[in-house]
């Protein structure tokens, strides 16, 4: 049987994916311009996909918005969180405290979270090294299209956190996929809580 869409099913059907859109990507949008980060115990950085021995772009934008933040004072630990995925030759975790301590951070100043494959494991085991350590609150810092789910996630959690969003890569498809990936994944957290 074919399912005919008349010109009125299809503009409904528009209708629907541009509210579906703009109630979804709008406060992805704004909490990343909105957000600021407040003087904290540590900085969680998030991982992202490595390239080689090296972070993505995407990832070195996290990392250098993480050393920014330290040198400027608002914590003085950081936790860095990623495992190792199929693909990558050591763990993201691993990666970016070799990137932070050739940017001038002490290793003694960071803490490795290596065992985590999602923002919401990302999330859960920073807030174990939070809890052993005694930290408090914490800065979040992930790119500007995952910033508000992160904290979201780390509200239930129970984590307290700000944050602060690191730039996208100066990529227009990568942009686009980023926040059309984090969409996806915002309106599944909305709807399966998850």
């Amino acid at each position: 049987m074919k399912l005919l869409l008349t010109p009125r099913i299809r503009r409904y059907l528009l209708l629907l994916v541009i509210i579906t859109v703009a109630v979804v990507e709008i406060p992805i949008i704004t909490v990343a311009h909105l957000t600021q980060p407040v003087p904290s115990d540590t900085i969680i950085v998030l991982g992202a996909k490595l390239i080689g021995n090296q972070p993505s772009a995407m990832l070195r934008l996290r990392l250098d918005e993480a050393v920014r933040l330290y040198n400027k004072g608002f914590a003085p630990t950081i936790i860095v969180s990623g495992a190792q995925g199929s693909d990558e030759i050591a763990s993201e975790a691993s990666i970016m405290r070799n990137y932070l301590t050739a940017n001038g951070i002490s290793p003694e100043k960071i803490y490795l979270e290596d065992k985590s494959y999602n923002t919401y494991q990302n999330l859960l085991n920073s807030k174990n090294i939070m809890r052993e350590q005694g930290f408090r609150h914490a800065i979040i810092v992930s790119n500007a299209s995952h910033i508000r789910r992160s904290l979201v996630l780390a509200q239930q959690l129970g984590i307290d956190a700000s944050g602060s969003a690191a730039p996208m890569a100066d990529n227009a498809y990568l942009t686009i996929k980023q926040y059309a990936r984090e969409g996806a994944a915002m309106l599944s957290l909305l709807v399966f809580n998850r």
